[in-house]
């Protein structure tokens, strides 16, 4: 009698599926890959040739930088940066928080 129940149920396959990449852990890289779309976007085309997102570890995004010159103009502009990217609505949407840029 369950089983038939359950058969009968309208389900959304949009929340189910949604629920997946909750349980599988997938949102998380999901959410991750959309930052390091945000980066050229934040940091502008000549910028982004020098530098790239490497990963995501507890709120610190890790960015590979190309020379040290780059790494300290990088330095400088580092606030604005963070500015950019927090203030950006998938960011936003996803409830997520940048806190800190560092440079490799």
């Amino acid at each position: 009698m369950k089983t038939k129940e359950k058969a009968n149920r309208t389900i959304s396959l949009e929340n189910e599926l949604e629920d997946f990449i909750k349980y599988i852990g997938l949102k998380e890289k999901i959410a991750e890959f959309e930052i390091f779309k945000l980066w050229r976007e934040c940091v502008g085309n000549t910028i982004s040739e020098y530098s790239s997102p490497v990963g995501i570890k507890k709120n610190k995004i890790l960015i590979k930088v190309e020379n040290a010159v780059w790494r300290y103009e990088l330095s400088l502009k580092k606030a604005e940066i963070l500015k950019k990217l927090n203030s950006n609505e998938i960011l936003k949407k996803e409830k997520k928080v940048i806190k800190d840029i560092i440079f490799v």
